[in-house]
């Protein structure tokens, strides 16, 4: 059984809680508070996408403490943790890894069909919950019902939740808060 503060910091790596802020701050500028046209329709379709793209790959970033506890932060492959620095002859010879890719016991660092999944629910969720925010409904589909907007961010949060409550997310990855779930 997990800590209450390990299963916070496990839903917060699920979650696009970032993302969500970042999106939060731009949308009033690129919306112009709702008040949109062909311009701001743009720059706020390309924030979605950006923040979108920067959501989907933190979810492949994952790190560990080496026995000196220096964390060691990179990206999950097939081929392990990836980080240029473990090419140096010094961390191969420390931590008997195969050039630029570390592979852990059992090779946790190893990229699988769950980090997908993860990706794909966290950008999912980020895409619900931005579209449906005040100044982009108003921009985008202004004639919303009310009933929508209030209710289908509820129920993926509900369904995110029930995902993960079965199958947490084990990636301490750049960004996210440091679990002991591994």
């Amino acid at each position: 059984m997990q800590a209450g503060g390990d299963v916070l910091a496990n839903l917060s790596n699920v979650l696009p809680t970032g993302t969500f802020m970042a999106f939060q701050v731009l949308a009033p500028l690129a919306t112009n508070n709702g008040d949109c046209g062909v311009t701001e329709k743009v720059l706020t379709s390309v924030a979605l996408v950006v923040l979108s793209a920067l959501c989907f790959i933190s979810c492949f970033t994952d790190s560990y403490r080496d026995q000196n506890r220096v964390l060691h932060p990179g990206f999950v492959t097939s081929g392990g943790l990836w980080n240029p620095t473990f090419q140096d002859p010094a961390f191969i010879a420390a931590h008997q890894n195969q050039g630029a890719y570390y592979l852990g016991p059992n090779d946790i660092y190893r990229r699988g069909n769950r980090d997908f999944v993860n990706a794909g629910v966290s950008v999912a969720a980020l895409a619900t919950l931005t579209l449906l925010t005040p100044p982009v409904t108003t921009c985008f589909y202004p004639h919303i019902a009310v009933s929508i907007v209030k209710t289908v961010p509820l129920l993926v949060g509900l369904l995110v939740s029930a995902i993960y409550a079965f199958q947490p997310n084990t990636r301490h990855g750049i960004g996210f808060a440091s679990t002991t779930a591994k």
